[in-house]
């Protein structure tokens, strides 16, 4: 029997971090660590339970010895939060967790980034991992900090980080809700999130790379591109097939996707001509 790889999540009591601990419960050997009090008895049967804040380094440190992988969930998640929320969990905490799985030895670190790192390009641009950063807010600043970190710790310590840009992580059912206009183009389902990032996290030769992480929606501004050529990844979910007025507005006739009509030159070559007089 293989060994299990020991992976450690943080946020661990958040709604990703103990759903994904849930998904993969049988597939890892787990470790979950948030704050204390953040835990239930829900999370007894999923893993380790570590209780830590991310500030403290010597506690993060502790934390990670040991482990292979890292899935780094835990932080500030808002996007109105202020600098002042931003700073000791966002930046501070990040920082610790990649200096402690440097020095404990860590294989890799999977880290939750956002497609608030890009979300101050115009409105109907795709944007792929390639272009810049280009945040939209405060949150999405101390999400680009988390990418270029991981960046230079892969470069100069050799430790492997792939940072996920994470879209509008909802329930398939939300879709069917009156304000859900503004998740379709992000939208990313618990499962699809948790399949890719176990193919992130059991993937061989990464050094440092950065992908979408969206469901297969027909309309987005993060294409799947880069995880399905890397990863041989695909999406099972599409909000645009969950939607119901956009699951009928695309199988009608033509659907969004309307093709130009024909010029009718192929019903005038087609319909009987009158003989010519001559």
């Amino acid at each position: 029997m293989t060994e299990q790889r020991s992976v450690l999540v943080t946020g661990g009591a958040g709604t990703i971090g103990s759903g994904f601990a849930s998904w993969a419960a049988d597939a890892y050997d787990l470790t979950l660590v948030d704050l204390p009090g953040r835990f239930s008895d829900r999370h007894a049967d999923l893993g380790r339970i570590v209780e830590a804040d991310l500030t403290d380094l010597a506690a993060v440190k502790e934390a990670l010895a040991g482990i292979d992988t890292v899935v780094h969930l835990g932080g500030e998640r808002s996007p109105s939060a202020l600098w002042s929320q931003l700073l000791p969990a966002n930046i501070v905490g990040t920082y610790n967790v990649v200096a402690a799985a440097v020095a404990a030895g860590c294989r890799r670190v999977v880290y939750a980034s956002s497609v608030h790192a890009v979300s101050g390009y115009p409105a109907g641009t795709q944007v792929r991992e390639t272009d810049p950063v280009r945040p939209g807010d405060l949150y999405g600043v101390s999400k680009c900090f988390g990418e270029a970190l991981g960046s230079f710790a892969a470069g100069t310590e050799g430790l492997s980080f792939v940072a996920l840009r994470i879209g509008a992580f909802r329930e398939p059912a939300e879709l069917e809700e009156p304000d859900s206009g503004w998740k379709l183009r992000d939208f990313c389902a618990p499962a699809d999130l948790y399949r890719l990032m176990r193919r992130v996290i059991d993937a061989e030769g990464i050094g440092f790379e950065i992908y979408n992480a969206v469901s297969g929606n027909a309309f987005t501004r993060l294409p799947m591109h880069k995880a399905s050529h890397d990863l041989g990844f695909e999406p099972e979910y599409d909000a645009f097939e969950l939607a119901t007025p956009f699951r009928d507005a695309v199988h009608s006739v033509g659907g969004l996707d309307d093709k130009i009509p024909l010029s009718g030159l192929r019903d005038d070559v087609a319909a009987p001509q009158p003989t010519p007089r001559r």
